[in-house]
């Protein structure tokens, strides 16, 4: 039987936390590939979707007020791709912000978005969005939560907050050892790039349970707010204001 119990959680660096100068453009260009292919594969774009139709549902939008998203940390904007594709399914007028810390990450977001006009990218710090409260009507985060200590954590989910007008929907991996495993055999399988095989099985034991998860999220004052469980060991903290 698969073990699914939460290992402790681990602290070291991953590689992608190190400055870009100790990897290469094409590598970091490959790493990001290689989430886009997991988050096709193992269900993170239909979780998204799910859970953001959920939480715009009753948000009026319109060419002159079309519903504004906020990406933080976007790597390379697959996930705002997806909004705008739904969107546009579904003839809902959006424009979405993807920022991202690291200049490689937006050198590659902007080559990914170059079909949609509706997303603007731009190179910001999470921990200090250059945007007045309540900017944006959703806020969105995914896979970073786990880069960071309880602390950090705690002051970007704060940021988030004070940035979100209506709703927030953050991302991350689940903790355990059934994901480190799956996370393991498929970095090895189907990845030759250096970043994502280190980084990857790394990543889930840096990351939080979905109970440590909503700790942090009282915290940080977030009210009315749950984890959803989703699979392959994905949780999603999500809420809305007022």
């Amino acid at each position: 039987m698969m073990m699914s119990f939460a290992p402790e959680r681990r602290r070291g660096p991953e590689l992608i936390d190190l400055s870009p100068e100790n990897y290469s453009q094409s590598e970091y260009a490959g790493s990001l590939a290689d989430i886009r292919k997991v988050n096709r594969f193992l269900g993170d774009y239909r979780a998204t979707l799910k859970l953001f139709s959920t939480l715009v549902s009753g948000i009026t939008a319109s060419a002159e007020r079309p519903l504004r998203v906020l990406d933080v940390a976007t790597g390379s904007a697959d996930i705002p791709v997806a909004i705008v594709k739904w969107a546009r399914r579904r003839g809902i007028k959006v424009v979405v912000t993807a920022v991202d810390i690291n200049p490689l990450a937006v050198r590659e977001a902007v080559a990914f978005t170059r079909a949609y006009p509706e997303i603007t990218v731009a190179v910001a710090d999470g921990f200090s969005l250059p945007f007045p409260d309540g900017s944006f009507d959703i806020v969105l985060c995914a896979k970073i939560l786990h880069h960071f200590s309880e602390e950090e954590t705690v002051r970007l989910l704060k940021e988030i907050g004070r940035v979100a007008a209506i709703g927030y929907m953050i991302m991350d991996l689940r903790r355990s050892c059934a994901a480190w495993l799956l996370i393991t055999i498929l970095a090895r399988v189907f990845s030759r790039n250096r970043l994502t095989r280190h980084d990857g099985p790394l990543s889930v034991l840096r990351s939080y349970t979905d109970a440590e998860l909503g700790a942090l999220a009282d915290r940080a004052g977030f009210t009315g707010h749950r984890v959803v469980r989703q699979p392959f060991w994905l949780m999603v903290l999500m809420g809305r204001k007022g």
